[in-house]
């Protein structure tokens, strides 16, 4: 009896017949990506019980081989074509045919050399020319600000193998306070397929930018000044140096009352010699630049010895002066108690020739 099964059978056979895994050629490199005139290694292996397996594209006088795979060695590659193409021949008669192409390059990556030093808010271009890379649709080239990828491009295009031509990315910017001293970098990476990506090579330029005078700084006698005032002693000396970042490099000079011990012939460097307290006041160091002005102030304070010797006097004076009050005053006291007691300790008499009372 049919009961209608002979059409299932059919629909059975034709999914088993789309799910059978077909026999395949399997063909890796090492590396997936070869430089020029770098060695390189194939392998050819077969998933299907292999009859014979050969390869062409790899020139190898004495290959490596066993029933499933066949392995060819370059020492160095020459070619910036390198099609690699390998042919299986299974137990079954079948004959499987698998070609891949390794990607060749150089690592000649040139960027254009940024200006001395930019303007804030000012755009400014930077351009990177990436190396010679076969086929050319597998370079990649990104823009990095620090660590940040900030522009990456590449081409669709396969090119040919024997016309060098170049991939370029240029990106631009606007200058900020923040690029001082920052570093973009061009990075250059090969795709491997499969969101894979092997680096190949990279350059760097550090930027700087123009900005007003900053982080001044003042040395006392080769100290760094940490607080103000700067206390000194009738007699000293002392040597102020004033320092200060910017770009371009500020001018400095110090604005303060002139003395006759009050040597300034550096612009920096300003020398006070046998201090008194006429030196006494702020001293102002001041940068410049074309873009602006910053200034720090230090406070000399200078004490008269002699002062001190004549206050010390006075208050040694006033001391024993107060001293010797103290004494007198305690014998004073001292007296008029023995005498109290002495009063109140008589007794009355009876000698006719005293006074009574």
């Amino acid at each position: 009896m049919d009961f209608g099964l002979t059409p299932w059978i059919g629909y059975v056979c034709l999914f088993a017949s789309l799910f059978t895994v077909a026999d395949m050629v399997l063909i890796n490199a090492d590396p997936p990506a070869v430089e020029f005139g770098q060695p390189l290694v194939v392998n050819c292996s077969a998933t299907c019980l292999a009859q014979s397996i050969v390869m062409e594209g790899i020139k190898d006088k004495n290959p490596k081989k066993q029933n499933q795979w066949l392995v060819h060695s370059s020492p160095t590659i020459q070619s910036w074509s390198v099609s690699v193409t390998c042919q299986v021949k299974c137990s079954s008669g079948q004959v499987n045919i698998s070609t891949k192409m390794v990607t060749v390059y150089s690592r000649d990556l040139n960027i254009n050399s940024p200006p001395e030093a930019l303007e804030i808010n000012k755009t400014y271009s930077l351009e990177c020319i990436g190396p010679r890379v076969y086929p050319n649709n597998k370079l990649i080239l990104k823009w990095l600000r620090g660590s940040e990828i900030v522009q990456y491009n590449s081409t669709e295009e396969e090119g040919i193998s024997n016309q060098d031509k170049r991939l370029r990315n240029v990106f631009h910017f606007t200058a900020r306070s923040s690029d001082d001293g920052q570093v973009y970098t061009c990075l250059a990476e090969v795709n491997l397929g499969s969101n894979t990506t092997l680096p190949i090579t990279n350059s760097s330029v550090t930027m700087q930018t123009y900005h007003k005078p900053r982080s001044i700084i003042i040395l006392a006698n080769n100290q760094t000044i940490s607080e103000s005032p700067i206390h000194l002693s009738d007699g000293d000396s002392i040597t102020l140096v004033c320092d200060a970042q910017g770009n371009p490099k500020p001018t400095l000079k110090w604005e303060y009352s002139k003395k006759h011990n009050t040597v300034n012939n550096s612009s920096a460097v300003l020398h006070i010699s046998n201090a008194t307290t006429e030196n006494n006041g702020i001293y102002k160091c001041i940068a410049t630049n074309k873009f602006g002005t910053e200034e720090k102030k230090v406070d000399i304070k200078v004490t008269d010895k002699t002062a001190i010797i004549v206050a010390a006097s006075i208050s040694a004076v006033a001391i024993a002066t107060l001293a010797t009050g103290a004494i007198i005053y305690y014998l004073y006291q001292k007296a008029q108690k023995t005498q109290e007691y002495k009063l109140q300790k008589a007794q009355p008499h009876s000698n006719p020739q005293v006074p009574s009372g």
